[in-house]
């Protein structure tokens, strides 16, 4: 992800690419169809993720209820997995619950991480919710290969690395054999 933010911009300097698709902010990348894509929220970029022409933000991009996922929302995404894994296997839900929250208070860890740990939550609502991603308003297509999709941006992967290492370092805490 990320090949087509660079397209289209001029830095006023001369090279031999072509750039004669003219995308700019909030303007097209690739020559994308129509239907194909969002535009980015915090940069304006138009994504067509399926063409592999995203913008630096994209994180995730969702088509009919499959996430294909950057390396950072993929780690993440394993790491709350195991926590709500183990959250779920648990005697006794509410007891792993409070202990969890000590441990995350002990650990200065927000509290959110246990809080988000459940698991009728899905990890991209956890991950929007926790790293404070931005969700595109999404497109559909008719036809053969018609569908819905959206995409989840992120200005920055900081809130999101810490959530990934805060649940790696309670998982640690509560079962150091993991």
């Amino acid at each position: 992800m990320g090949a087509g933010s660079e397209r289209g911009r001029d830095d006023g300097e001369d090279d031999d690419s072509d750039d004669s698709d003219g995308a700019e902010a909030g303007g097209r990348g690739g020559g994308a169809a129509e239907d194909d894509g969002e535009n980015c929220p915090l940069c304006g970029y138009f994504n067509s993720p399926a063409a592999g022409d995203t913008c630096d933000h994209l994180r995730a991009w969702v088509w009919d209820d499959v996430i294909e996922g950057s390396p950072v929302y993929d780690e993440f995404a394993a790491a709350w997995s195991d926590f709500s894994d183990l959250a779920s296997s648990a005697e006794d839900v509410a007891e792993f619950a409070d202990n969890a929250l000590g441990l995350a208070e002990s650990m200065a860890l927000p509290d959110a991480l246990v809080a988000y740990s459940h698991w009728e939550n899905s990890p991209l609502d956890v991950f929007v919710e926790l790293a404070g991603a931005a969700v595109g308003e999404g497109w559909t297509m008719s036809g053969p290969l018609g569908g819905s999709g959206y995409c989840v941006y992120l200005e920055s992967d900081e809130r999101a690395n810490a959530a990934t290492d805060g649940y790696r370092a309670l998982l640690a805490a509560i079962d150091p054999g993991r």
